[in-house]
């Protein structure tokens, strides 16, 4: 539609893509100005794909599983009594249609230059992340130490004493006590720190930057991902994502098998599978960061918790399925319900806090506001994405699906746009070759 050259074309949208990898440290509205920026941009450059693409049987019937879900979810706010619910929580997940739209319909198959361009700008931009974190952690905790427990702020010790506190208090303590230092200091955390996503993103990066040092060329870029990869290793493992840190290490011999043989990644495997289940019986004591906010006096105490929240959150949404199991009760409906159904339940501590509990699991949520239909569709999403992974020279994206699949199951993970983004972006970066596969049919005239 606009006349430039493809080199010119490519390299616009080449660099909305470079832009887009920086998603972990831009502010709200910057990335929402980017995602919009890539998908006009693409449309119009490459307009004149639609009109072969759309008549492709092989892309249609691939863009509609994988996004077939989405469009149901959607569908689902016709049966929906709050509308403006299911307005506003459209916004922060149409990224799981529109990404698909763009890359099937209107994006030139990536070169291999833009996808190595792509990971190494991303690894950059959680090694920033990482020091947003590690800055904002510090404002936090120095200000509840000033304001609170009225000693010396951590902000006046060394860096490697910052550094042996944060590790020697643990996450929850960290936390919890940033948090509070904030509202004591009438502060705004602006950093968006939730560590289920924050973990899983830095999984992404540290299997991103072994990819570098594996297909790199230049030897001094190769050295230089090490440093990120084991950065990125430790954080994941400070933590308390025990999902996310399982997956780390199961993915560890998909990973050696595809670049080392299987008789390597077998013994890794049974070694990775022993350390596992170490990690996941484990027993920990915790500090819950509810607790350190509400009830200050528990600050120096070590209480190993049970998450009856989740437990309870369970409890309501199972309960709920059985009055429309087959068409769910439409997405704009689920928060209010739970709203209503877990107060009622008396567990300790929710009337207090007052904040809304989701359904912590996005299968769950998928059935309760789809029913079964949403839910169906839902899993034949991962049903094709893996049958995709599990070809040859797959490993970068059976891993990422592995990262993304695991934490909807205890979280509603595609609720936010920081875990939308991660998955349709890096999905569609790492699928190139498969959809080539299907473009090439279209350029035939199949």
């Amino acid at each position: 539609m606009i006349a430039l050259s493809e080199e010119k074309k490519i390299n616009i949208t080449g660099l909305f893509l470079a832009s887009l990898s920086l998603f972990p440290i831009l502010r709200p509205a910057f990335q929402s100005i980017l995602i919009i920026g890539f998908c006009l941009a693409s449309a119009l450059l490459y307009w004149n794909n639609f009109s072969k693409r759309i008549k492709n049987r092989n892309l249609v019937f691939t863009f509609f599983l994988l996004t077939g879900y989405y469009i149901w979810y959607l569908l689902t706010s016709f049966w929906s009594e709050d509308v403006v619910a299911s307005i506003t929580d459209a916004q922060s997940n149409i990224i799981l249609f529109l990404f698909p739209f763009i890359f099937l319909f209107f994006h030139p198959p990536l070169t291999k230059n833009i996808t190595e361009r792509v990971q190494l700008v991303f690894v950059f931009a959680m090694l920033i992340y990482l020091i947003l974190w590690y800055r904002s952690y510090l404002f936090g905790v120095s200000h509840y130490q000033i304001l609170k427990l009225e000693e010396l702020p951590i902000m006046e010790y060394s860096l490697f004493e910052q550094i042996d506190y944060f590790i020697s208090k643990g996450f929850y303590w960290i936390s919890g006590s940033s948090i509070r230092g904030y509202r004591l200091a009438n502060e705004e955390v602006k950093l968006f720190v939730h560590h289920n996503y924050v973990a899983s993103y830095f999984v992404v990066a540290f299997y991103a930057a072994l990819n570098i040092i594996i297909y790199a060329k230049n030897v001094i870029l190769k050295f230089l991902m090490f440093v990120p990869a084991l950065i990125f290793l430790g954080f994941v493992f400070y933590l308390p994502s025990k999902m996310n840190q399982l997956i780390l290490l199961a993915a560890i011999p998909i990973f050696i098998y595809h670049f080392f043989g299987k008789k390597t990644a077998i013994y890794l495997m049974i070694i990775g599978l022993g350390a596992s289940c170490f990690l996941l019986y484990k027993k920990r004591e915790k500090v819950s960061t509810i607790k350190l906010i509400e009830k200050e006096n528990l600050i120096s105490k070590e209480l190993a918790i049970i998450d009856f929240y989740r437990y309870h959150v369970y409890s309501c949404s199972v309960n709920k399925i059985p009055d429309n199991y087959l068409f769910g009760m439409g997405k704009g409906d689920v928060q209010s319900y739970l709203n209503s159904c877990l107060p009622s339940d008396e567990w300790p501590g929710l009337s207090e806090v007052r904040r809304e509990y989701n359904t912590h699991s996005q299968l769950l949520n998928y059935l309760i506001s789809g029913g079964i239909v949403g839910l169906f569709l839902f899993i034949g999403l991962w049903a094709k994405l893996f049958s995709l992974a599990s070809r040859q020279n797959r490993s970068r994206l059976l891993i990422l699906l592995l990262v993304i699949f695991a934490n909807t199951i205890f979280e509603n993970y595609l609720s936010r746009l920081w875990g939308c983004f991660i998955f349709v972006f890096f999905t569609f970066i790492y699928l190139q070759t498969d959809f080539n596969r299907l473009i090439l049919k279209t350029n035939k005239g199949n």
